[in-house]
């Protein structure tokens, strides 16, 4: 059962990430918005995990971050063995 939360998981954060690269740079017009509402949202399915999310921070321009799936590696490393 363990794992298959982790399935729903993992495809809740496939779809975001594909979600922040297609509209993400729309939708967050205000500087790092769409890092803090990831951290949230990636808090709440890993906790303190969720806040290696804010790594897309180091990119200020917002040009680059939309293409690393971010939210997809916190839940690969939160894989249940």
């Amino acid at each position: 059962m363990r794992s298959l939360a982790w399935h729903y998981k993992l495809l809740i954060c496939i779809l975001y990430d594909i979600f922040d690269f297609t509209f993400g740079r729309a939708l967050f017009v205000l500087p790092f918005s769409g890092e803090i509402v990831g951290c949230v949202f990636a808090h709440f399915l890993f906790g303190a995990d969720g806040f290696l999310y804010g790594l897309e921070a180091i990119d200020p321009t917002e040009q680059i971050d939309g293409f690393i799936p971010t939210a997809t590696f916190i839940a690969m490393k939160n894989k249940p063995i």
